[in-house]
């Protein structure tokens, strides 16, 4: 069985959304516990962000879930200011890394990467999935077509003529906001950011959800034969730094789960 190098590791919590019904205010509050956090883990802020950047986000599939049956997740996202403003991403997902590693996620046009999710109390998942980009909307109405674009389901036998829709009909206006770089004592770069989903028009209102995560990239080129290698430095911080994150239970919602995870099974 084939093995594939972790590119990242990104940490992700789920956020109480009670703190966030002002966001801005709720960020700013946020951003100085993490820094308190991260300072007395022994990292530095090396830059504070605040930007913010809107899309709108949906999750689509099979009326029988056909795709989320096999451990697949299809989602369309629509950038405000890009581009290429449609992207249409394909996640296998696992806490087996051998599972997810050996999916074939190929596409003619699409860029593959291989993460590793760690998730409270300290979780790992691991994800494989291609994206593509477009400056249209991409035909996805059945699974002939997304087969089209993604190969490698074609092993998976589902019926080539099944409609594929939005799930839910819901498509969630997605408000990311990025925080700060930091390091521990040497790179990579640790990237830091908010994420909220609201209903279409009410993204003044109280988040449906939120997230914050915090990613830190491979010091290894990334090839398929190369172990990926990330400084023991920077793991030890940044471990300690979820787990000290996971003491402040009043900004948090500690429920192992993503927003990929809310789309698909709390809807």
């Amino acid at each position: 069985m084939n093995n594939r190098p972790v590119t990242s590791r990104e940490y992700k919590l789920m956020l109480n959304v009670d703190r966030f019904r002002e966001r801005k205010q709720g960020a700013q509050i946020f951003l100085s516990l993490i820094e308190f956090l991260i300072q007395k883990e022994g990292g530095t802020i090396l830059e504070k962000q605040n930007q913010e950047e809107q899309r709108h986000t949906s999750y689509l599939d099979t009326p029988e879930l056909a795709l989320r049956q096999q451990g697949f997740a299809l989602r369309l996202r629509k950038e405000a200011l890009a581009a290429d403003a449609f992207q249409l991403n394909l996640k296998y997902r696992s806490s087996d890394r051998y599972m997810a590693a050996t999916q074939d996620m190929s596409s003619p046009t699409g860029k593959t990467k291989f993460e590793e999710d760690i998730l409270p109390a300290f979780v790992s998942k691991f994800s494989q999935s291609t994206t593509i980009k477009t400056d249209k909307v991409p035909d996805i109405s059945s699974i002939e077509k997304v087969t089209t674009i993604f190969p490698g389901l074609r092993q998976q036998n589902m019926d080539g003529k099944t409609a594929v829709k939005t799930i839910n009909n819901f498509t969630a206006l997605e408000v990311v906001r990025k925080l700060c770089k930091l390091q521990f004592g040497e790179p990579p770069t640790i990237k830091a950011s908010l994420s909220f989903w609201y209903l279409k028009a009410e993204k003044d209102e109280w988040p449906l959800v939120g997230e914050f995560s915090f990613d830190y990239d491979t010091i290894t080129s990334g090839a398929e034969d190369q172990l990926e290698e990330f400084p023991s430095k920077v793991v030890d911080g940044a471990n300690r730094f979820f787990r000290s994150l996971q003491s402040q239970s009043g900004w948090l919602n500690l429920n192992p789960t993503t927003k990929t995870a809310f789309a698909l099974e709390m809807l």
